[in-house]
């Protein structure tokens, strides 16, 4: 797995909440619910078998990282901010 679709859900979904369309943000909160769960599965069943070198450890970080900013993103909203 790599960031970049889960870089590209925060982004739409930042993007759909700035210009207030509730159908967009909708869409956008969606396919960032989707995602999301697609990381997480990813993240557990990469725990199970340890990296092969450093690039898939790095990679690891990056993917948990994104996965953070995506959740905080997804709360913002839920939260009233």
């Amino acid at each position: 797995m790599k960031t970049r679709g889960i870089v590209n859900a925060t982004r739409r979904l930042i993007g759909a909440r700035k210009l207030g369309s509730n159908a967009l943000t909708a869409k956008a909160e969606e396919e960032a619910r989707h995602i999301l769960t697609q990381a997480l599965v990813w993240i557990e069943r990469s725990k199970e078998k340890p990296a092969a070198d450093q690039a898939a450890e790095d990679n690891r970080r990056s993917i948990a990282e994104a996965v953070q900013i995506l959740q905080k993103t997804l709360l913002e909203e839920a939260a009233g901010h």
